[in-house]
């Protein structure tokens, strides 16, 4: 499943953006930080998934008895909760709603239900979802570098113009 960026944002952002007005430069980047919320979020439940399947696929692989998921879990969820990078202020932490409708497609690969009966999955099909999951996730995070790349565009045309002699005032509305 692709996922269509321009299908998702929500604002227009005009070829020169020195044209634009303070106010529209933020009006631009924060329609483009809700599409990252919405993207970081689904690609934090992607991640939670790989890793619960990684999780399992790795336990066979050692020839583990350990069947409860529940003690390996807390590592592996921890792995991912800092990525690469500066952070990036959050504004809102609630996603969109169109988000939830971008993990119907990892529904499909595997449902949280089965997630609880993972252990009696073959593994050919916990690697093959394992596979599926991966690609997933990296569409969104390739959907995320590329609204990340949209919004230094923009925070660099707020910036340059705040060096630029921008007022208090300016910085206010």
């Amino acid at each position: 499943m692709p996922i269509d960026l321009e299908e998702l944002i929500t604002v227009s952002e005009p070829e020169d953006l020195s044209g634009c007005s303070l106010a529209d430069l933020r009006i631009i980047r924060d329609g483009y930080q809700q599409v990252e919320n919405g993207l970081s979020y689904a690609r934090r439940i992607v991640q939670g998934r790989l890793d619960t399947v990684t999780v399992e696929l790795d336990r066979r692989q050692e020839g583990s008895s350990d069947t409860d998921l529940m003690t390996r879990l807390p590592e592996a969820l921890a792995a991912h909760t800092r990525g690469p990078g500066l952070p990036r202020p959050v504004r809102d932490l609630e996603p969109p709603a169109w988000a939830d409708g971008l993990l119907s497609g990892l529904d499909e690969i595997i449902p949280p239900s089965q997630l609880g009966q993972i252990s009696q999955m073959s593994d050919e099909s916990l690697t093959a979802a394992a596979g599926r999951i991966g690609e997933f996730e990296k569409e969104l995070s390739d959907a995320r570098r590329e609204i990340h790349q949209r919004i230094d565009r923009v925070q660099d045309q707020l910036v340059g113009r705040y060096r630029s002699g921008a007022t208090v005032d300016d910085l206010l509305t």
